[in-house]
């Protein structure tokens, strides 16, 4: 499915699936290319080693002359599923960008899932672009997508999560010519001791990651890690009572943007 934003002649493309795209028009378009971010882990009981997951790569080619004639292919990689207790999250999906006009494929590759107690996963890498930039490590909280720059670290707890290096305010759908915006990044929880019921990490925004959650909470209690936004990685969760269940949080979808520009 494509999302498109813009206005006039110069549209944009949000490719949130794979498929392969045929240009609507000719003219000249600048490409992001976002991997999946990694689930975080989760912990029930045990040590407080954990980590959210990591951001994907971001991969971006400048300048590419397109016509009808000619698609590209796409490929999307999806986030990493959260760990449930003791075990490390998921791996994000990579994501690819081939066809027509390009002598190799753009590529960012997902994060690696979260680890509870063999320490953070490798963020994103990226290649073929005229910028490569790594996703950033989790810590507490998921590792955000890096536009200028590596993707900043998940963040302890009580702090803030990986945040985007983009201008962050209206999120991705603020795009526009050759830039790419993230969303508002997140807290990273604590909950205390004796807590009933279930409690969530805080979602974040486009690029930034999942706030993760930490918390001592009663037999019939539950934590749960942040979503990270896209391309970004999980919140970690640490439960310490070990009767219950802590459960990190899911890594953000990559995307494929392709933005017409007006020269």
């Amino acid at each position: 499915m494509a999302v498109i934003g813009g206005s006039g002649e110069f549209p944009q493309f949000f490719l949130n699936q794979s498929q392969t795209w045929t240009p609507p028009m000719s003219g000249n378009v600048c490409i992001h290319v976002i991997g999946g971010g990694s689930g975080g882990a989760g912990r029930g009981g045990g040590p407080t080693t954990l980590y959210g997951g990591s951001g994907g790569g971001y991969c971006k080619k400048n300048y590419l002359a397109v016509t009808p004639a000619g698609n590209l292919s796409i490929t999307v990689g999806g986030g990493g599923l959260g760990a449930v207790n003791t075990a490390n999250g998921g791996a994000g999906g990579a994501s690819y960008v081939s066809g027509a006009g390009l002598s190799a494929t753009l590529t960012a590759t997902g994060g690696t899932g979260g680890g509870y107690s063999i320490g953070p996963g490798a963020g994103g890498t990226a290649a073929n672009g005229d910028v490569n930039n790594t996703g950033g490590v989790g810590a507490s909280g998921g590792g955000a997508v890096g536009i200028y720059g590596t993707g900043a670290v998940g963040g302890a707890v009580a702090t803030i999560a990986g945040t985007s290096d983009a201008a962050y305010s209206g999120g991705l759908i603020c795009s526009a010519f050759g830039t790419i915006c993230g969303g508002n990044p997140v807290q990273n929880l604590y909950k205390g001791s004796h807590q009933y019921g279930e409690h969530l990490g805080q979602s974040a925004g486009d690029l930034c990651g999942g706030g993760g959650i930490t918390g001592n909470s009663n037999s019939s209690g539950r934590l749960m890690g942040g979503i990270g936004g896209t391309g970004a990685g999980g919140g970690g969760c640490y439960q310490n009572n070990s009767t219950t269940i802590g459960v990190g949080g899911r890594g953000g979808d990559g995307i494929v943007i392709i933005q017409y520009l007006p020269w």
